[in-house]
């Protein structure tokens, strides 16, 4: 004789075997409707978790040494913005950044990290990187 593992009772006949939450356990006939039948859900073998091939993108942003950001790039960006129309809400919503992120650029208190600037790059078709010469600093 066994015990059901629910509600404790004793089992007098064979009891039922069921699911619950994903292990099999052996229960009364009353616990037997609080999970799957085991004949309903037979044992999973679990196979390790296949990854996808690393793939390299080629669209990726590549950045150097060789560019700075502009020293007037929040006029830049404002101007650009303002010549479309644009609200810091509707760019935002445009290139997926937050607005209050746009104002802090374009009041000059915050830089842009550098997939920010190329996403208004591509976006204003503007150049807020310039060239530096390694030449002047020999």
């Amino acid at each position: 004789m066994s015990t059901c593992e629910i509600c404790g009772t004793q089992i007098l006949d064979h009891g039922e075997n069921i699911y619950v939450e994903g292990n099999l356990i052996r229960v009364c006939k009353s616990c037997s409707k609080r999970g799957k039948p085991s004949k309903s859900q037979p044992e999973i073998q679990r196979k390790p978790a296949m990854r996808p091939k690393k793939t390299e993108r080629l669209d990726r942003i590549t950045f150097d040494d060789s560019s700075i950001l502009v020293n007037n790039f929040f006029e830049v960006i404002r101007n650009s913005r303002m010549a479309n129309g644009l609200s810091h809400e509707q760019l935002g919503l445009l290139i997926k950044e937050r607005a209050s992120l746009l104002r802090k650029i374009e009041s000059g208190s915050l830089k842009p990290d550098e997939v920010l600037s190329k996403k208004l790059e591509r976006f204003f078709r503007i150049n807020l990187y310039t060239e530096v010469d390694s030449s002047d600093n020999e």
